[in-house]
């Protein structure tokens, strides 16, 4: 029922042979500046903003966590790259400044279990998480997954549509199986009996803020959880860890200063980050 999907929010790899930060001077690429990349724009992971620059979750996390994280970088920027860029093998690319740089981080919605990913890199605790869910009115029989034949089903977001239509022996005992995009729209179909089920996103319902109205599935359908990847043995899987974990941790600098960056783009706390510390004997 329940597959767990990977989703890079960062690859984080520093090569010799590349931009890394290590001071080497005959380096091709620059020494000081750490150049993220990434393949798109995914809100409110990354936007263009009305200037044309970055903006979003993952602009913040990292401007919170890059003095911790940084080495020898003295600064850093983001800059886009091509589908399909790959850290290691492609080598440089040239910025919007028409100056050639090689990637030290990519960001982009990049499955953990696509190509290679598992084999060369090590992953971070998930950050972000997104879980797939069903909800039903107070009063409903349903209670589960399994219990959805004759269901009129409605599914909000492309995501939520997809897994659902994956899941072959749910979808086929349905009645239906319609798409809404609008939350609003579709808890309003549920709530005049025209639908029995909405199978949605949680990045969808809960910034309604209705979640004590509905009853909610205890099963989930599927999650996808954002981490950031990093180079085997690169030593920046821990490094990140750390520096997300102090400054989620209300015992370092001003209190728990992650989950309020979580809440202002997410709209609620959409983080499970539960990462601790190896305890030193």
């Amino acid at each position: 029922m329940k597959k767990i999907f990977s989703v890079i929010l960062c690859v984080a790899l520093v090569a010799a042979i590349f931009a890394g930060c290590s001071g080497n001077k005959k380096e091709k690429y620059s020494d000081e500046t750490l150049i993220i990349g990434y393949t798109e724009e995914m809100e409110p992971m990354l936007k263009l903003n009305e200037n044309g620059k970055p903006a979003g979750f993952s602009v913040d996390l990292w401007k919170a966590i890059f003095d911790g994280v940084k080495g020898d970088c003295k600064r850093y920027r983001f800059e886009k790259v091509e589908e399909g860029y790959e850290l290691e093998k492609d080598g440089g690319f040239f910025d919007s400044k028409d100056k050639e740089y090689s990637a030290g981080l990519l960001m982009g919605p990049v499955t953990m279990n696509k190509g290679t990913f598992n084999k060369d890199y090590s992953f971070t605790d998930p950050i972000i998480t997104n879980r797939i869910i069903a909800l039903t009115t107070k009063n409903s029989d349903r209670n589960g997954f399994t219990e959805l034949k004759d269901a009129r089903v409605v599914a909000v977001s492309d995501i939520a549509k997809e897994e659902l239509d994956s899941h072959s022996s749910i979808a086929k005992v349905c009645k239906s199986i319609t798409q809404e995009n609008d939350i609003d729209k579709a808890l309003a179909l549920l709530d005049s009996g025209k639908a029995d089920v909405v199978v949605t996103d949680e990045f969808s319902f809960m910034p309604t803020g209705k979640e004590k109205d509905y009853k909610i599935f205890e099963q989930e359908l599927d999650r996808i959880d954002y981490v950031i990847a990093c180079a085997k043995y690169s030593g920046w899987k821990d490094s990140i860890n750390q520096a997300i974990y102090e400054l989620k941790n209300e015992e370092y600098g001003k209190g728990d200063e992650f989950t309020p960056i979580v809440e202002k783009y997410f709209g609620y706390n959409a983080s499970q980050f539960n990462y601790e510390p190896a305890k030193t004997k």
